[in-house]
Formats: structure tokens, sequence, C-alpha cells
């Protein structure tokens, strides 16, 4: 089964200079060569106005590479970014039928 992960993402200082540098057209050619080099699908990648720099959304059918991927990019030191993996309202209805086998009650409850 695949997954959708969301990557909400900024530029450091370095990473900013360096795209201005070479162009933002060459960072979306370069995700969606890594993306699509480790299996996955590049859904959408786009830059955003306000608190992040850029998002990028994909599909994966192995959740290592989708992990992967961002760690990289951090590593690099170019990025800061926080990856969401997306769940579908059939995964949460899945997930949700297993609600009677909870044991857990708030504290002083």
């Amino acid at each position: 089964m695949s997954r959708k992960y969301l990557v909400l993402g900024n530029y450091t200082a370095d990473g900013l200079a360096g795209v201005m540098k070479v162009g933002f057209e060459s960072r979306f050619d370069e995700i969606s060569r890594a993306v699509t080099g480790l299996g996955g699908t590049l859904i959408e990648y786009s830059f955003c106005e306000g608190t992040y720099d850029f998002i990028i959304l994909t599909e994966w059918e192995d959740e290592s590479k989708a992990v992967l991927l961002p760690m990289v990019a951090v590593a690099s030191g170019a990025v800061q970014s926080h990856s969401i993996r997306l769940i579908s309202a059939q995964e949460m209805d899945q997930t949700c039928s297993h609600l009677q086998e909870v044991h857990w009650s708030p504290p002083g409850k």
C-alpha cells in the first residue's frame, strides 16, 4: 500500500543563497530526480510565502525511503524540514475500529 508524505521545508541562509544562484526550477528538477530515483512519485513541489519556503507532496511504497530523503536534505545543512505522513479517511476508520481495545484514562479520571 502506498503512503503519502507532506514535507514542509525552509531553506537555511546558505540554502537560500544557493537556490537563488542556480534558480528555483533547478530545485524542482533535483527533487523530482531524487524522489523518482528512490522509487517514489512526486505529486507536488511548490514554493510558499509565509511560514514555509516550500512544500513537497510525495507517494511511496517503501516508507523507509520516504523518511530517508528529507534526512539527507537536512543533513546537507541547506534546509530544515518537517515530514508528515498523511492518513486517508479509510485508514482512520480502520484505526478507530480498535477503539474498544483501548484501556486508558486521562490523569485524575
